[in-house]
C-alpha cells in the first residue's frame, strides 16, 4: 500500500511518496519539490497558481516513483488557526461512565459560539473531573453521578481549509486527510517521552511559525505566529536595500542569530535593489537583523509557556524546547534560545532510514511526519465513513483526530 504526505508551505511544496513493508512500517520511494505560489502566510491567496506549484511536485515525486498520486494526506497550518479552552458537564444516568458519556460531554464543550466563518477542527480533552473530585485522564468504566472536561478547542476558517481541498482537486489529488501541522511535526521530532513529561514544539516556516506544547502524551496548547522565514528575508531586503532573491541567499549563507559566531570585520557582497550594482555591508548586519527578529518570536514562546505552565500546572517544560522548520536552520539558534529562554533547547530533525542526506533536515518535519501520522492512522481505529461533501468529511475527520490518534 502507498500513503502520499504533500506539505504545502508558503515557501515550498515537498510531495513524498511512500511504500507500506511488512513491519508495518514504510520506505519513502518518491520525492518532489517545487517552490510554492500562491500562498500567504499558509493560506492561499491564489488558487490556480498554488495549484500549478503543487502539481510540479507531484509530477517530480511521481516520476521518481514510478507511480500515479491519486489522494493524499496535507497538512494545514496558517494565521486563521486559533485556540482557547471551553468545559462541559453532564449528569450520568447509568453511573458508570460509558463511550456514549464521554462522546455526550465532548459535545456539550463543543457547543460554543464561534465567529463567524470559524470551524472546529479539534477537540482535545485536558482531564476529566468525575463528581467534582480527582481530575483523570480516562474515565470509561469508572462510576459517578456527574462527569466534567475541560477540552483545548482549536479552530480554523472554513474558506481556508476549502481552498487548500480545491488546490488539491485542480492538481489532480484528492484529500485523503488534512492534519494540523504541529501534529504532523511532532510524530517526526519528538519522542513519546517528551511529549508525555511535556515539552514545548517551535515549527519555524516560511509564512508562520506553528508553537505547540505537549504534555501526557497530546497537544495542550497551540499558537500560530506571523514571524517566520519570509518576514526574515523581507527585513534582510528592506535594510540591506538588496533584491529578495539575495536577501534569501544572504540569510541561508550568512545568517546567525548568535553573535559569538559572527566574524568581525567580515564583509559580504550583496545585490543592489536597483540596477546591477553591487556593495559590501557587514556580516555583523545581517547578524542584527536576524538576531532582534529572532528574538521577538523566541519571546512570544517565551510568554506561551509561562501562560500554560502558570495557568494550568506550574513549573515549566521537563523536556525543554524543540525548534524544527526551515528557520531552525539559522545558524546559533539553539545557543541563543537557551541563553534567553533559560531552557533546555535543541533542533528537531526528522529520524530518518532513508534519503537522510535530504529528509534529516528540519524544512522537511512536517511531510515526514505527515507520512507517520499517516502509517499509524492506518493502523488505528481510523474513521472512513462519513456523510456530505468532501470539505465536509474533511471537517469531520479532523474533529476526530486526536480521539482516533492519541
Amino acid at each position: 500500500m502507498k500513503l502520499v504526505a504533500i506539505d504545502i508551505g508558503t515557501t515550498k511544496i515537498c510531495v513524498l511518496i511512500a511504500q507500506q513493508t511488512i513491519d508495518n512500517s514504510f520506505e519513502i520511494i518518491g520525492i518532489g519539490t517545487a517552490p510554492s505560489k500562491g500562498l500567504a502566510r499558509g493560506v492561499v491567496v491564489d488558487i490556480l497558481s498554488a495549484a500549478h506549484s503543487i502539481k510540479t511536485a507531484i509530477k517530480e515525486a511521481e516520476l521518481m516513483a514510478g507511480c500515479k498520486v491519486e489522494s493524499a494526506l496535507i497538512g494545514i497550518s496558517g494565521s486563521h488557526i486559533n485556540s482557547f479552552t471551553s468545559q462541559g458537564m453532564i449528569s450520568l444516568k447509568h453511573k458508570d461512565i460509558r463511550e456514549h458519556d464521554m462522546n455526550q460531554v465532548l459535545a456539550v464543550a463543543q457547543a460554543v459560539p464561534l465567529a463567524e466563518g470559524q470551524q472546529i477542527l479539534h477537540a482535545l480533552p485536558q482531564f476529566y473531573t468525575i463528581d467534582g473530585n480527582q481530575k483523570v485522564q480516562d474515565p470509561l468504566g469508572m462510576f459517578g453521578m456527574r462527569l466534567e472536561v475541560q477540552v483545548h478547542m482549536i479552530t480554523g476558517a472554513i474558506g481556508s481549509v476549502q481552498n487548500l481541498i480545491r488546490c488539491c482537486e485542480l492538481a489532480g489529488v484528492k484529500v485523503q486527510d488534512i492534519v494540523l501541522e504541529p501534529l504532523a511535526s511532532a510524530h517526526a521530532v519528538l519522542s513519546a517521552d517528551e511529549r508525555e513529561m511535556g515539552v514545548a514544539l517551535l515549527d519555524i516556516g516560511g509564512g508562520t511559525s506553528d508553537f505547540a506544547i505537549y504534555q501526557h502524551g497530546a497537544m495542550r496548547h497551540t499558537k500560530v505566529f506571523p514571524y517566520a522565514g519570509t518576514l526574515f528575508t523581507n527585513d534582510i531586503a528592506v535594510v540591506l536595500r538588496t533584491t529578495l532573491a539575495d536577501a534569501e541567499r544572504i540569510k541561508k549563507e550568512y545568517g546567525c542569530v548568535y553573535g559569538d559566531y559572527v566574524v568581525p570585520g567580515h564583509e559580504i557582497e550583496v545585490e543592489c535593489a536597483h540596477g546591477d550594482q553591487k556593495m559590501m555591508v557587514q556580516e555583523s548586519q545581517v547578524y542584527e537583523i536576524l538576531e532582534c527578529r529572532i528574538t521577538e518570536l523566541l519571546l512570544l514562546v517565551e510568554q506561551e509557556i509561562e501562560h500554560y505552565y502558570v495557568s494550568v500546572s506550574g513549573g515549566a517544560p521537563h523536556g525543554g524546547l524543540v525548534i524544527t522548520g526551515g528557520g531552525s536552520l539559522l545558524h546559533g539558534l539553539q545557543e541563543h534560545a537557551q541563553r534567553l529562554l533559560r531552557l533546555p533547547v535543541r533542533i528537531g530533525r526528522p529520524k530518518v532510514i532513508h534519503f537522510k542526506e535530504f529528509l534529516e533536515n528540519p524544512m522537511h518535519a512536517t511531510g515526514y511526519g505527515l507520512l507517520v501520522y499517516g502509517m499509524k492512522k492506518l493502523h488505528g481505529d481510523a474513521r472512513t465513513s462519513f456523510n456530505g461533501s468532501l470539505s465536509q468529511k474533511v471537517l469531520s475527520r479532523m474533529k476526530s483526530w486526536v480521539f482516533d490518534f492519541f
